[in-house]
């Protein structure tokens, strides 16, 4: 095992469980994040791309509404006691990571704002 893939698994066990049955392998070799937090990984990236291309955020209400999908799956699963499936872990990955992301950039844009807003009228006061 080389130091660098011992290295990428040991920084992706920082924030994923890396089990080896719900992660994607390459080669026969597992990847160091799980097909859920690929998915963030991805949405994220996705997003960042977004922003870089339209120069504004995805809508409010759209991204909470996608993002709710995620925690949906993961009660669905719990509730079940089923196991999911890979598929269904990457594309609620993918869409937490844009949307959930997109969703707090809006609300620290929005307090942010109130808060400049905020202070504005208290100076002037």
């Amino acid at each position: 095992m080389s130091p660098l893939y011992r290295t990428l698994m040991w920084a992706g066990g920082w924030v994923c469980h890396q089990l080896p049955e719900r992660s994607p392998h390459l080669f026969g070799v597992q990847l160091p994040l799980c097909w859920r937090c690929t998915g963030i990984l991805l949405g994220a990236l996705a997003l960042f791309f977004w922003v870089l291309v339209k120069k504004k955020l995805p809508p409010l209400v759209f991204c909470i509404l996608l993002s709710l999908l995620l925690p949906l799956d993961v009660f669905y699963n719990v509730v079940t006691r089923g196991d999911g499936d890979n598929t269904r872990r990457l594309v609620t990955g993918l869409l937490w990571g844009f949307c959930a992301t997109g969703a707090a950039l809006q609300l620290l844009r929005l307090l942010s704002h109130r808060f400049a807003h905020a202070r504005t009228r208290h100076a002037s006061a």
